[in-house]
């Protein structure tokens, strides 16, 4: 069995993503997805948000179309928001 996610998260302040492909055959809770985002992108990271994306698909053909508006059509999931980051942009939405 082969899960997509998309892992925003901030490193040193700068906002990053990955596309990291999850492969295994065990039913997994959200939980410990979550968390082996979380490290795979390193726990001393802020984690921003972590979704599910369900699309046949590999993680680099997800990473191509990661910034574009196409992934707004992509089927998907959302495992985990960061409530303070959410607040911090519709401030800034709100301020523009």
């Amino acid at each position: 069995m082969r899960r997509l996610f998309v892992v925003d998260y901030r490193e040193n302040g700068v906002a990053r993503h990955q596309c990291i492909e999850l492969r295994g055959h065990a039913i997994v809770t959200d939980v410990a997805v979550i968390t082996a985002c979380h490290a795979h992108v390193g726990m001393e990271n802020d984690l921003d948000g972590v979704i599910e994306i369900y699309a046949d698909m590999s993680a680099h053909e997800l990473e191509e179309i990661a910034l574009t508006p196409k992934i707004l059509f992509l089927p998907s999931r959302n495992l985990y928001i960061n409530v303070e980051e959410v607040k911090r942009c519709s401030q800034i939405l709100r301020e523009a």
